[in-house]
């Protein structure tokens, strides 16, 4: 509860303090309700700590200035919450004696700047990637607890708080003699004092002054850190050498990374740290970057010296590592030093040896290290080691392939054979061939041997089991693969067609049941087997070359008299019988009394024959406007025909190719001669898929095209064409007249004749239900001005010649 009040009380000055001092430095005016506590940092909140001594006002009181001035309500809020957590944060430990050391408090940074740009180095030096991180800084940690073996020192700032019976909170920095002074008590010298020993001092001194509570126990004493000092260091030999100034709470990686790290040609391993001109610490990074080791990462004093030598021994490593480059090494470090530096050994590496290219006072010098050296060696400056992969081959193996069921490599153990390795392998396979096996065989000296082998005798004793050596092949073959893949092939009527497989005393009704039997349309009475012809010898005079068999067989699949035996390659036709014909059918449509699908009788029946079984035409049927349509089967041959035509005569027209592909073709029937003349020429024959329509009387006739009105008006026997287009306003200025034409309801097309230069035209006639159609003018581009000019000059020229000669005549 005491705790609360004096923060409260903190809280009530430092609002009438840092307020006033931001309002006074921005306006004169005393109106605080613009002030933002959120605005305010937290080194205001520090500046401020320190002018709360002596202070008489209460709690109440300092809020009520604080609101009387203009300060929000939720302002006072905001900062009550600010600074109880910041009072909490600072709330220390106590210790032994009433006396407690702060905990970690806010601290302003020094002028150095720890985030420097890392330099980017080319190096493949180990270590050298260490000062490239972007997102490594060292940046000391300026928010820690107070270390108690702190040295203090001058420009160090140490806050005093007293709490309990007697409170006091002051600020004072340290002078350039080494000492403070606190009112009522003194000075007190602290220089060369560790944070442990002020407090200890500082302590005894209050206590025996102003500050007697302190020694009997009623009050107690926080001594800790305001704003450290900076210090003075030097860095030589490194990548950005100089004078720097750093925090005094830094340590020596803070400065290697603030530095850069050592140049080019500086050392990673013995980096000296001089104090008071003698080495007083030697850092190795290989021990940090590959052990984690700070042993060496101690605190920085004023004008230490951190000095990089240059390198002595570089050495480089390539191959199956897994960290590949160029290595530092000290004095005395072995190849196994190198190796622990490099990661050791990938999965892959060859381990009994490896290479080492020495450089001599002349040339370079290539040296085997064994395994049993790798200890002892040690590698001179500018040697380059190879650890090559292991070679991939076994040296204790041996193959089995084939005709087992486990193939592939073994462990070549003692007094294996060959019977051995098949049992190692899983045994034979039924379909094994036994009748020869080969053993492949490579001798140290690079010669090559096969050695052939019965393999059932070898197993059952009747031939030597041969001993196997390193690197032996055994290959068992399979029967199958000496076995060719024929086949049999069966066309026609048949529900399966295709390729079979030919097995052994396959029949014919074998083959038959393979392709699931006859098709209703098949001929089993005919039969026809095409069988290779193969002769032992040529015979260049010899026609033959193939020989045909033609059968005669029930379409049962019974097994009695199946005695045709097929032969692989053998290829069976099944032919259609020529007494089957299915069904075909026909449709009618329109204005007949019976339309729809019909069956056609004969081979000959006739449109006039389909109208009379449909009841014959309505009272509403239109006589000229009965047409046939026909699905053509295949329009591809005609189309490359029409195709290869155009491409001769370099016609580039579409038009015609898109006519020819139609599926449909509309037939104009004259319903007069058919039914007048059945069978004649004009009673078209019927076919499968045809389809006649008889459409209704249409008592109107269409105009459409270049008219002012596209419509429809009554048919008037004995009008002509311009009656009709008359009726739709008259052609429109891109008509093109002496191409009108009309289409009539059985499909049929009339053309307008022109006689003599166009000065003479012949419409077609106009019908009921039939289409006036008036097509569109050309698109022609008009002559330019230039092209005009042109024509006219030589026109001009031509009649000027012509009056000429005239009078010449004359």
């Amino acid at each position: 509860m005491y705790i609360d009040k004096k923060f409260i009380l903190f809280l009530a000055f430092f609002v009438y303090i840092s307020i006033s001092n931001t309002i006074a430095q921005t306006s004169t005016s005393t109106d605080w309700s613009q002030v933002k506590v959120d605005q305010l940092s937290d080194s205001d909140l520090a500046k401020m700590q320190g002018q709360l001594q002596g202070s008489g006002m209460t709690p109440e009181q300092a809020k009520q200035m604080a609101l009387s001035k203009g300060l929000p309500e939720s302002e006072w809020g905001k900062l009550k919450t600010r600074l109880s957590k910041s009072g909490g944060a600072n709330a220390g430990k106590q210790g032994d004696n009433n006396t407690t050391v702060m905990p970690a408090v806010e601290r302003e940074t020094t002028p150095s700047d720890y985030k420097s740009t890392p330099k980017t180095s080319t190096s493949n030096i180990f270590g050298a990637s260490f000062f490239d991180s972007e997102s490594l800084s060292f940046e000391p940690n300026l928010r820690i607890a107070t270390p108690v073996n702190y040295v203090l020192g001058p420009d160090d700032q140490v806050e005093i708080s007293v709490s309990g019976y007697q409170e006091t909170n002051l600020e004072t920095t340290i002078g350039p003699e080494g000492t403070i002074a606190i009112p009522q008590v003194g000075t007190i010298s602290l220089s060369g004092l560790t944070v442990e020993q002020a407090t200890a001092r500082i302590r005894a001194k209050m206590s025996s002054t102003a500050y007697g509570s302190l020694r009997n126990g009623t009050s107690n004493l926080i001594v800790s850190l305001g704003k450290i000092r900076s210090i003075h260091i030097t860095i030589v030999g490194a990548s950005k050498p100089g004078n720097y100034t750093v925090s005094s709470l830094s340590t020596v990686f803070n400065s290697l990374y603030l530095c850069g790290g050592p140049g080019d040609i500086n050392t990673y391993r013995n980096i000296e740290l001089i104090r008071n001109n003698k080495v007083y610490q030697r850092i190795d990074l290989y021990q940090f970057l590959t052990k984690g080791d700070q042993s060496g990462n101690i605190l920085l004093k004023e004008n230490d010296v951190i000095n990089f030598p240059v390198y002595k021994k570089h050495v480089t490593i390539n191959g199956e590592v897994k960290r590949p480059g160029v290595f530092e090494l000290k004095e005395g470090e072995s190849f196994e030093n190198l190796l622990f530096f490099a990661g050791g050994y990938t999965d892959k590496a060859f381990r009994a040896s490896v290479k080492v290219k020495q450089i001599t006072d002349t040339q370079r010098q290539i040296k085997d290290i064994l395994k049993a050296g790798f200890a002892t060696y040690i590698p001179s400056n500018g040697d380059i080691f190879q650890v090559d992969a292991v070679l991939e081959r076994f040296e204790n193996a041996v193959s089995i392939n084939g005709a087992v069921y486990r193939p592939g490599q073994f462990e070549l153990t003692p007094g294996i054979t060959i019977s051995g390795l098949i049992k190692k392998a899983g045994g034979l396979m039924e379909n094994v061939f036994t009748d020869r096996a080969i053993l492949s065989r490579s001798y140290p000296n690079g010669i090559k041997e096969n050695i052939t082998f019965n393999v059932t005798n070898v197993i059952n004793g009747g031939a030597a089991d041969i001993p196997l050596i390193k690197r032996d092949s055994i290959t068992i073959a399979t029967a199958t693969q000496f076995i060719s893949n024929y086949k049999v092939q069966i066309l026609g009527e048949v529900k399966k067609p295709g390729q079979f497989d030919y097995r052994e005393n396959l029949t014919l009704k074998d083959l038959f049941f393979m392709a699931n039997g006859f098709t209703d349309a098949a001929s089993s009475y005919h039969v026809e087997i095409s069988r290779r012809f193969v002769s032992e010898r040529s015979n260049k005079s010899a026609d033959t070359i193939a020989k045909v068999y033609d059968i005669s067989t029930a379409k049962t699949l019974t097994i009695e008299n199946d005695k045709f035996v097929l032969k692989p390659y053998d290829v069976v036709t099944v032919r259609r019988n020529p007494g089957y014909v299915e069904q075909e059918r026909v449709t009618i449509s329109g204005e007949v009394n019976y339309p729809g699908s019909y069956t056609i009788q004969s081979k000959k029946e006739h449109i006039s024959d389909l109208i009379r079984r449909s009841g014959g035409l309505t009272s509403q049927a239109y006589p000229g406007g009965i047409f046939l349509v026909r699905k053509d089967i295949d329009t591809t041959g005609q189309r490359q025909t029409v195709r290869n035509i155009q491409n001769s005569i370099k016609d580039t027209s579409a038009k015609v190719i898109q006519d020819v592909a139609r599926t449909n073709d509309r037939i104009a029937i004259n319903l007069k001669q058919v039914l007048e003349a059945p069978g004649s020429i004009q009673d078209y024959i019927l076919e499968n898929g045809d389809s006649v329509q008889v459409l209704k009387l249409d008592p109107l006739v269409k105009v459409s095209g270049e008219v002012l009105a596209s419509t429809k008006t009554g048919y008037i026997d004995g009008k002509s064409l311009k009656y009709y287009i008359t009726q739709a306003g008259g052609t429109t200025d891109n008509a093109r007249r002496r191409k009108i034409y009309v289409l009539y309801p059985n499909g049929l097309v009339g053309r307008t004749h022109n006689g003599l230069f166009g000065l003479f035209r012949s419409y077609p006639k106009v019908v009921t239900g039939s289409e006036i159609v008036v097509p569109r003018k050309l698109d022609t581009q008009g002559m330019s001005v230039a092209e005009t000019v042109a024509l006219t000059s030589t026109v001009v020229s031509l009649v000027t010649l012509i009056i000429v000669a005239i009078s010449n005549l004359k």
